[in-house]
């Protein structure tokens, strides 16, 4: 039998989440008692095994219930709501099996990254450094804030992408990285030739707003789409490279590009070779057959799929703090500067040497795996 806790225990946990009133404490930890009687049924009748329950855990899952199911409502509802009979049965039979299939029988993939380890705490301890400095920086302002914007959203995927890991989707984070590789990308050829390139992305990204709409409604969006059709006649494109042109056409702006006969306007022969980085062209394919559900994806190796994204992470990283530390640099006192520097002291260099180690067991697996095809 489970050991149910009292009301004043349980009224300190919810005042955590939320400040009820007393009518609603009732009305919670009756539900509490029912879902704790329905965990004992179960036990008894054999259909689950006894338990330790985390009782924070089932109380969470009561309070998330009464929380959605009471939005919006008046306190007059609210009122009737909690003295419903059959609304306390049918959230304590809800709660209770939230509890068993999500907390004691959830389904959970094989992991092979801890969130505890130096390869994912330090380097999420130094993107949530980032973060935090960035969130006081003024955004969403394109023609003052690009890169801001920009490196703000790199740097919150990559976080994305090692909570995935963490969890063991490894096909999931790499997917990710495709994203988070094309976004490098921009940054770094903006970061680059900023002067150049921002007007010209700042007009791209008014081509792609007027484009979407799918035709002009005003004498000035019409205005616009002349103008794109000029640009794109100085350039020798048809009107089937439109949509190429609104992506790409920005990248014109980058010195010497013109000239470059194997440029195209695309990723591969446009913004990542732009950018220096098609040494990852490989990588990229690769991640692009994992979205576009190939057999890749569904009889991947996640052993293969968790070096190849931690240490593209890594990687990428590397290159978007060195956009941060530009930014950050130019615009702090003295007194930030020295204490970014001295965390940076610490754990920039256990991370490059935290890419050389996981690189090295990388290359000790793949050996492995060859001797025993």
């Amino acid at each position: 039998m489970v050991k149910k806790i009292t009301a004043i225990e349980f009224n300190k946990i919810v005042n955590y989440v939320i400040k009820p009133n007393d009518n609603i404490l009732s009305f919670l930890y009756e539900v509490y008692n029912l879902s704790i009687d329905s965990i004992d049924e179960l036990i008894k009748q054999n259909v689950i095994s006894e338990h330790f329950v985390n009782q924070s855990e089932l109380i969470f899952y009561i309070v998330g219930e009464y929380i959605y199911s009471t939005s919006g409502r008046s306190a007059e509802e609210i009122e009737s709501f909690i003295k419903n009979d059959n609304i306390i049965a049918s959230m304590a039979s809800v709660s209770a099996d939230k509890y068993i299939t999500l907390s004691m029988f959830n389904y959970k993939e094989r992991k092979i990254g801890n969130r505890f380890l130096p390869p994912i705490s330090s380097l999420n301890l130094y993107l949530n450094f980032i973060l935090n400095i960035l969130q006081n920086y003024k955004k969403n302002d394109p023609k003052n804030t690009l890169i801001v914007d920009l490196l703000t959203k790199s740097i919150s995927i990559s976080r994305c992408i090692a909570s995935l890991l963490v969890d063991g989707y490894e096909t999931e984070a790499f997917a990710n990285w495709r994203t988070l590789h094309e976004l490098e990308c921009t940054l770094v050829v903006i970061a680059k030739h900023y002067k150049e390139c921002l007007p010209a992305y700042l007009k791209h990204m008014h081509y792609a707003m007027v484009f979407k709409k799918g035709h002009s409604d005003t004498p000035e969006e019409e205005a616009i789409f002349m103008q794109l059709k000029e640009e794109m006649k100085q350039h020798d494109l048809k009107s089937k490279d439109m949509k190429k042109f609104i992506e790409y056409g920005w990248l014109y702006s980058v010195k010497g590009i013109s000239e470059d006969q194997t440029f195209k306007l695309n990723f591969r022969d446009g913004l990542e070779k732009a950018a220096g980085l098609s040494s990852y062209n490989n990588r990229y394919e690769l991640s692009s057959e994992i979205i576009h559900s190939t057999p890749s994806l569904i009889y991947s190796s996640k052993d293969y799929y968790y070096y190849l994204t931690l240490l593209s992470l890594y990687e990428s990283f590397f290159r978007l703090e060195k956009v941060f530390l530009v930014l950050f640099s130019s615009s702090v006192s003295k007194d930030d500067m020295d204490k970014y520097q001295a965390m940076k002291n610490i754990y920039y260099v256990q991370l490059v040497n935290i890419h050389r180690i996981e690189t090295r067991k990388f290359e000790l697996w793949k050996r492995r795996i060859n001797k025993q095809k």
